[in-house]
């Protein structure tokens, strides 16, 4: 009988121990649609997880936490002097909370506190990072659905984080400003952030074009997320000029839809795509076009193509 209890002893102390391994190996992450960006932070140990080694990337974020996270992508250390009425200094976290507040996105409220174990909303994450990145505030929330949801304090900031690409809606088109921010969105979405601050370190194209549709804004090689609206089209011809050290990729997204590339060389000696594109006839048409170049890390940008109804 006691070998057979020693037994039962090992057996779940290994398959303890199998399941923090697998934590570690990022089991809890393997499969998500954030896997790639979670696996380029966490993987490389560039951000933490949870002492059992996993992500958990569908968990909500505290303000502790979504600070920690900033810190450490976009490589804040310098601390300040704090003395926030919420925030012990035997806390965890308040040595983030000393280096928010000494890179200046952080200065608590008008009761000197800063809420540090209360969980971040979206609409809260989206200001941060337009300071973050010296964004010019941007009214215009006309894009989202629930756009009368968006507090008044927060829509300069959420229509300055969309229109950079930083933070977009849902399927259905919402921007769920109130919903508290999960780990794997706050991570893509500070992912796409410090990209852009250090967009000279990442390849682009130079321009961009669509016959037979209209691009919702001007072709600006620092946004990555367009939108455009085709007017009762069955194909859409996209024409993208690349440096000539870049190489473009594209793709779509199914739904009926498909992608046919052709390439010819530019006066600049660069090549010139065209892509002719054959819209879904039952959903929008979304067309992914990767950038590519030796020595940079690649930029995708991601074109959903609107059929009127």
């Amino acid at each position: 009988m006691f070998n057979r209890r020693l037994t039962l002893i090992l057996a779940a102390v290994m398959i303890a121990a199998l399941i923090v391994q697998g934590y570690a190996f990022g089991a809890d992450y393997e499969g998500h649609w954030a896997e790639g960006t979670i696996k380029e932070w966490f993987g490389d140990k560039r951000i933490s997880g949870y002492e059992d080694g996993s992500f958990r990337p569908e968990n909500s974020v505290t303000r502790a936490e979504f600070m920690t996270m900033v810190n450490s992508v976009y490589g804040f250390e310098k601390p300040a002097e704090i003395s926030f009425a919420d925030a012990a200094a035997e806390k965890w976290y308040y040595e983030e909370i000393q280096k928010a507040v000494g890179a200046g996105y952080i200065t608590g409220d008008d009761k000197n506190t800063v809420r540090p174990e209360s969980e971040i909303t979206r609409q809260e994450a989206a200001v941060v990072i337009a300071r973050l990145n010296d964004l010019e505030q941007n009214k215009d929330v006309s894009r989202f659905e629930d756009k009368n949801e968006i507090a008044g304090w927060a829509s300069g900031y959420v229509g300055a984080a969309a229109e950079a690409g930083y933070m977009i809606g849902d399927d259905n088109n919402n921007f769920s400003p109130a919903d508290y921010i999960k780990r794997a969105e706050a991570l893509v979405t500070l992912d796409r952030a410090i990209k852009d601050k250090n967009r000279d370190k990442y390849a682009s194209i130079n321009e961009l074009s669509i016959e037979g549709a209209e691009l919702e804004r001007a072709f600006d090689s620092r946004k990555t997320v367009y939108q455009a609206a085709a007017a009762n089209a069955s194909k859409v011809t996209l024409t993208a000029d690349a440096a000539p050290d870049v190489k473009l990729d594209f793709s779509s997204a199914g739904n009926g839809s498909s992608v046919d590339v052709k390439t010819a060389s530019s006066a600049e000696g660069g090549a010139v795509y065209t892509a002719d594109v054959t819209l879904s006839d039952s959903k929008d048409t979304i067309v992914g076009i990767t950038a590519s170049r030796e020595g940079l890390e690649n930029r995708v940008y991601t074109v959903t193509i609107k059929k009127e109804q």
